[in-house]
């Protein structure tokens, strides 16, 4: 627990001080801490990196601290310079106080209401009008119907929003503290290489290729954030970092709504109820970064375009920038971005602020560029191991590029037409062909994991009875335009999970004025919703934890497949021994120089040169591979493709000999 709680004392740290700088752009409480915040680990992440690169591992655990004391130091100064009038009320010229957490929006004079501070209201909202939001133009506007206060349509009282807050404080604690599991048989991913190559890099002492590793090439910037939780105390800490991105997003989304006059515990428990979504708070991957500035670029572009503001398209343009360094598939997020962007301010009449959206775009590439550029330099293909047929790439060949298409395209139902129409309905209700097989048992039942939930299903309702607010559209056009993008390059649902926030902030908006009953009705789905996903994780996750507090190895012999192998290769072969993991890429708890033996994964290993299985002995012993790992739960059946039959011949003539088996896997030595 000591790592979970480090992790989360330098996010929450970051987190407050980005936070003094965007009370300059928000009066939100919420969205201060979702961009500071954001921002504030971008930076830290790049810091992390450009320590890596030049080889100062030794000054990675104290990066944080670094960029908290720029921060504070700055950050006071320009408070204090500049953001001191806001010291009194431009409304009263008394004193204010800061922005509610809840709803954004500072107190009136300088007496709080007695009713400040519970859930969805701000200071004495029952006699002071509330300030519309950039959409409506200015002016003022009635207090929102959600809250049912004396002189509204006493249609939804606060219930509803009390309840999906406690739920969702509930579930975003609970995903903390799982946070202090290790990485299980479910987190595959981070196994192979979310912690893998950060752990290698910390070995080698900097950043360094890893060939055999293709999605090491992969943008990195969060796991930039896992390298210095594993430099600190190990994997709590990193997982932490995935946490601390989850709960920003979740901020960001809440504090959209509420500056339109909706609690934001509508969209904390659309967001935080989907079990994808809380699953991957726990887990070290990378989806949730790439949410994150994805959704907070794109409500920047809202307020940009809403407000005629040049300072928020800046800031859609670093997140955006802050995107593309989280995965490849932010390249098309941010391409819609410039697209509807550019269609948004021309609707709009604001064709002048153009300009500045391209300036914004090219700031976004230059934030993105370094791990582009790094690629080209490594590999000559900036988003290797993608794209081959147009800048090809060393260790790769045009079968392993069509393998690599095959693989992605056996996500999914198909790419016709109808079922793109149904892909809300499957992902909620079918979401096994969208992922991998991520299950939990609870007594005698296996659920998956990572699926949407009702909420998004049942979203369209709220539409058709309150209509679309205004610049909601654009927000749902960017969500369906990059679904289809998602439909026909890779229909994995975590690469969906960017959407979720940004259908949360610009669809759960017409909740204001959709019909009571329809409110109510929708309310409970939340809260049932939230529920189930509360009950499934719990009851899969909590019962295990105390075991893996008091017993590290015990719970991960209980919960990850291959680990009574690994563990006999850490105890019983030399320090110095090479292993080849065949049919099995998670690597992170070996303490030995390993390789990915899968052909399919590089060309390392001169399969097309070898006869028999004494040339590859021979390749083995003359590189230092002198074990052998097969995980046969994963091999597939039939007759065995040529590069594997030269494992089985070394095996059949004794130059691989047995030496360990359990649970279908089994440990080759050289002999």
């Amino acid at each position: 627990m000591l790592g979970v709680g480090i992790g989360l004392v330098v996010a929450a740290a970051l987190a407050l001080l980005g936070g003094l700088w965007a009370r300059r752009w928000t009066p939100s409480r919420l969205e201060q801490w979702a961009y500071g915040g954001a921002l504030a680990l971008g930076l830290w992440a790049y810091l992390i990196a450009g320590c890596t690169a030049l080889g100062l591992m030794g000054l990675v655990p104290w990066t944080p601290l670094v960029v908290a004391g720029v921060l504070g130091v700055v950050g006071w100064w320009r408070f204090k310079r500049k953001v001191s009038p806001l010291l009194t009320s431009p409304a009263s010229g008394g004193g204010t106080q800061p922005p509610s957490p809840l709803t954004g929006r500072a107190g009136e004079g300088s007496t709080p209401s007695p009713r400040a501070g519970r859930v969805g209201e701000g200071a004495d909202e029952d006699t002071a009008p509330r300030l519309t939001s950039p959409a409506s133009g200015g002016g003022t506007q009635t207090p929102s119907p959600l809250t049912g206060r004396a002189g509204e349509r006493k249609i939804l009282h606060r219930s509803p929003q009390t309840v999906l807050f406690i739920l969702s404080a509930v579930l975003a604690l609970l995903s903390l503290l799982l946070c202090a599991l290790p990485p299980d048989g479910n987190e595959w991913d981070a196994l192979a290489y979310h912690l893998a190559f950060p752990k290698l890099y910390l070995q080698a002492g900097r950043m360094v290729e890893i060939p055999f590793m293709h999605q090491s090439y992969f943008p990195p910037l969060q796991d930039m954030l896992y390298l210095w939780g594993l430099s600190v105390t190990g994997e709590s800490a990193a997982k932490v970092m995935h946490w601390a991105v989850g709960m920003l997003t979740v901020f960001g989304a809440a504090g959209f709504l509420q500056r339109r006059g909706i609690s934001g515990a509508w969209a904390a428990a659309l967001v935080l109820g989907a079990p994808a979504f809380l699953w991957q708070m726990f887990s070290a991957y990378a989806d949730l970064a790439t949410a994150l500035y994805a959704s907070l670029g794109m409500f920047a572009l809202a307020y940009a375009v809403q407000e005629g503001s040049r300072r928020w398209l800046g800031i859609s343009g670093a997140l955006m920038g802050f995107a593309l360094a989280t995965k490849y598939t932010a390249l098309l997020t941010a391409g819609l971005w410039g697209l509807v962007g550019l269609v948004w301010l021309i609707r709009a009449g604001r064709a002048k602020l153009i300009p500045t959206l391209v300036g914004a775009g090219l700031l976004a590439g230059a934030i993105g560029a370094p791990w582009y550029i790094r690629n080209a330099v490594w590999t000559s293909n900036p988003v290797y191991p993608f794209a081959y047929e147009i800048f090809g790439g060393k260790n790769w060949s045009q079968a392993q590029a069509d393998a690599y298409r095959n693989d992605q395209l056996k996500f999914g139902l198909g790419r016709e037409p109808a079922q793109l129409l149904l892909a809300p309905w499957n992902l909620t209700a079918n979401p096994a062909p969208f992922t991998d097989p991520i299950g939990a048992r609870v007594g005698e039942r296996v659920f998956l994991l990572p699926s949407l939930g009702v909420g998004v299903l049942a979203m369209p309702s709220l539409w058709l009875s309150g209509g679309l607010t205004q610049g909601a559209g654009y927000l749902l056009a960017f969500t369906g335009l990059h679904t289809v993008g998602w439909f026909y390059m890779m229909q994995q649902v975590r690469y969906w999970l960017l959407l979720l926030p940004i259908l949360a902030g610009g669809g759960l908006a017409s909740a204001a004025r959709a019909a009571g009953w329809l409110r109510f009705g929708y309310a409970g789905l939340l809260a049932l919703q939230a529920v189930f996903t509360l009950w499934l994780m719990a009851s899969v996750y909590l019962p295990v934890l105390p075991l893996a507090l008091r017993d590290r190895d015990a719970y991960l012999a209980k919960r990850l497949q291959i680990y009574p192998a690994v563990r006999f290769i850490n105890e019983q072969t030399p320090p110095d021994a090479g292993v080849i993991l065949l049919d099995e890429t998670r690597g992170y708890y070996l303490q030995r120089r390993y390789l990915w033996g899968n052909a399919g994964h590089h060309r390392l290993i001169p399969y097309d040169s070898m006869q028999s299985g004494d040339d590859l002995a021979r390749w083995m012993a003359a590189n230092g591979y002198t074990y052998l790992l097969i995980n046969r739960q994963f091999t597939p059946q039939g007759t065995p493709e040529a590069w594997r039959a030269l494992y089985y011949d070394a095996i059949a003539h004794g130059r691989l000999q047995l030496v360990f088996a359990q649970r279908m896997v089994e440990v080759y030595a050289l002999q």
